[in-house]
């Protein structure tokens, strides 16, 4: 008679619970895994096979056959091992069924039985408790990770042995006590970053700009000279993000829970991501994706945080194309022929770039070398609808370094961040009943017709920037963004024509 424990799949972000079936019966000795599992699925039977032997048990010697369901959906990974195991134990009566009813069991075998760390058990957890299982056994080393999500018990194991053991006797375990994610993330202090505006001599406008950009999640490109300043203003961007909410926290620990890049001491993502991207990288490492297991790219690693393309000129237009759709919706939709999976990418983007290939046309005391021909062949690298999806956009001046025995950096990095997280409240308080919608840059046409209301004299300002600078109707909205955001700094109610002033300066062409 075949005997069934529960496991589940991960797709993307997506779950499915996965019935394993095992059934021994007389025959030779055949040990079989149907229900379309990949190679690392079919190879589970030498893991699986050693580990039990190896855990003190029996390896039955007759025909066995394991069949993972539903059978038509692609079966992935290593963490079908030790449900596979215990299937088989359950089915040949070595361990007892009554102590994992309502139970979900993952995790991978190695050929001594132990039990090895798996990814993305954030997303799996909360899966199935919210489906109603009531138990979850998953390798010791995914137990804190897991124990975020309250509700369902959390029983780390350590090997074979444990699991065999705790099927006679339920009280051997003990659940892994859960964690209020709110009441951890507010005793803990997120980690300094190395970079802060303190360090930066000069270059106050940009500051500021950079500061409204944080405070309401806009979108960013700098543009000067090379040695001014803009490489190392973008790393201190990182250090003015606004903190991040539990709600955030989980989403984004949960991202880089499925990429397996979670510290096994502190699973826990708590400063806002900030993802540097050499041009060198691919596209699928950048949007995400590939041919057997899908993976989150690099633009839903920097969910709820940043992501900074140094020189973007250099990047391939591939690259920056492929950039349109997620940097508009939030989100990256992979399709393809045998998945289709969607993750979030909801980031703050930050570029640089020279004006020109020497980098110093414009430049008051350097030389441009460059041909008109050269200038516009380099200006063209950036698309113009790349170039609408940036809210500011900002030419960074070369500051004399004799300056730096002189002056310091008046923009202190504690006081600004305290106004941006100020800014943050504010907007938290504004989108609270507004689903999916956190900061002023995601706000849509009617968000924006509700909470940037303009007077007269404001509408008239906005109107004749517009049609001087020639506004596309996304940039017309992306300043009234930006305004309000300015606003929120000031902590003001109303947008005021000087906020709106001020926002119509930082889109001003300079392309």
């Amino acid at each position: 008679m075949a005997k069934k424990i529960f496991s589940c799949c991960l797709t993307g972000l997506s779950c499915q619970i996965i019935e394993v079936e095992s059934d021994i019966s007389n025959g030779l000795p055949v040990f079989s895994i149907v229900g379309l599992g990949d190679t690392s699925v079919q190879e589970s039977k030498e893991r699986v096979r050693s580990g039990i032997k190896n855990s003190g048990a029996e390896f039955p010697q007759t025909r066995k056959i394991v069949n993972l369901a539903p059978a038509e959906i692609k079966k992935q990974g290593t963490l079908f091992d030790l449900p596979i195991a215990a299937s088989i134990l359950l089915a040949s009566g070595q361990i007892k069924a009554e102590n994992f009813e309502n139970s979900i069991i993952i995790g991978e075998l190695s050929l001594d039985g132990e039990i090895k760390k798996i990814h993305g058990v954030l997303a799996i957890v909360q899966h199935v408790k919210t489906l109603g299982f009531k138990k979850i056994f998953l390798p010791a080393q995914n137990a804190k990770e897991a124990s975020f999500i309250e509700g369902i018990e959390i029983y780390g194991l350590n090997n074979l042995k444990e699991l065999i053991t705790y099927s006679h006797n339920s009280d051997f375990l003990k659940p892994f006590p859960s964690q209020c994610l709110e009441r951890i993330c507010q005793g803990l202090k997120q980690p300094k970053r190395h970079y802060t505006f303190d360090q930066i001599i000069g270059l106050e406008k940009a500051k500021r700009a950079l500061s409204i950009a944080a405070a309401g999640g806009h979108n960013f490109l700098l543009i000067g000279p090379p040695g001014t300043g803009k490489t190392i203003l973008a790393r201190a961007f990182a250090e003015i993000v606004p903190e991040m909410s539990a709600k955030e926290i989980f989403e984004t620990t949960k991202i880089f829970s499925i990429a397996g890049m979670l510290e096994n001491e502190n699973p826990l993502i708590l400063n806002r991501p900030f993802r540097e991207v050499h041009h060198t990288a691919s596209l699928i490492s950048i949007i995400g994706g590939g041919d057997v297991n899908p993976r989150p790219g690099e633009i839903s690693l920097a969910h709820n945080g940043v992501l900074f393309f140094d020189e973007i000129t250099e990047f391939p237009s591939s690259i920056l194309e492929a950039l349109r759709q997620p940097l508009e919706d939030k989100h990256i939709n992979l399709n393809r022929a045998k998945f289709s999976v969607k993750f979030p990418a909801n980031f703050t983007f930050i570029a640089t770039m020279n004006p020109c290939p020497c980098g110093y046309h414009g430049d008051p005391k350097v030389k441009c070398i460059c041909s008109p021909a050269q200038i516009k062949n380099y200006h063209k690298k950036i698309s113009g609808p790349i170039l609408d999806r940036f809210d500011i956009i900002m030419s960074v001046p070369l500051i004399p370094m004799r300056n730096i025995f002189s002056e310091s950096g008046k923009s202190k990095t504690a006081v600004l961040h305290d106004a941006i997280n100020n800014a943050k409240n504010i907007q938290n308080s504004r989108f609270s009943n507004v689903p999916l919608m956190s900061q002023n840059s995601d706000m849509s046409i009617d968000e924006i017709r509700t909470f940037c209301e303009l007077d007269k004299d404001a509408e008239k300002l906005l109107n004749n920037g517009s049609d001087k600078h020639n506004f596309s109707n996304r940039a017309y909205l992306k300043v009234l963004k930006i305004a309000r955001s300015i606003a929120d700094m000031d902590q003001s109610a109303n947008i005021q024509s000087d906020h709106l002033a001020e926002a119509i300066n930082y889109r001003l062409p300079n392309l």
